[in-house]
């Protein structure tokens, strides 16, 4: 059975890839807010996201 953790990290992966961000800056946010975002699914964005 596959663990659905990995499969939805490697799934945010492959869009931070596919991002064309001018910044490693932003591709290290965008990183961080996806991150936050899966870990609180049904949560609103300021909930998710601590502010």
């Amino acid at each position: 059975m596959r663990d659905k953790t990995s499969s939805s990290e490697a799934a945010w992966q492959e869009e931070l890839c596919a991002a064309a961000l001018p910044d490693k800056r932003l591709v290290r946010r965008l990183q961080r807010l996806l991150d936050q975002l899966s870990a609180a699914p049904g949560k609103p964005i300021p909930a998710a996201c601590g502010d």
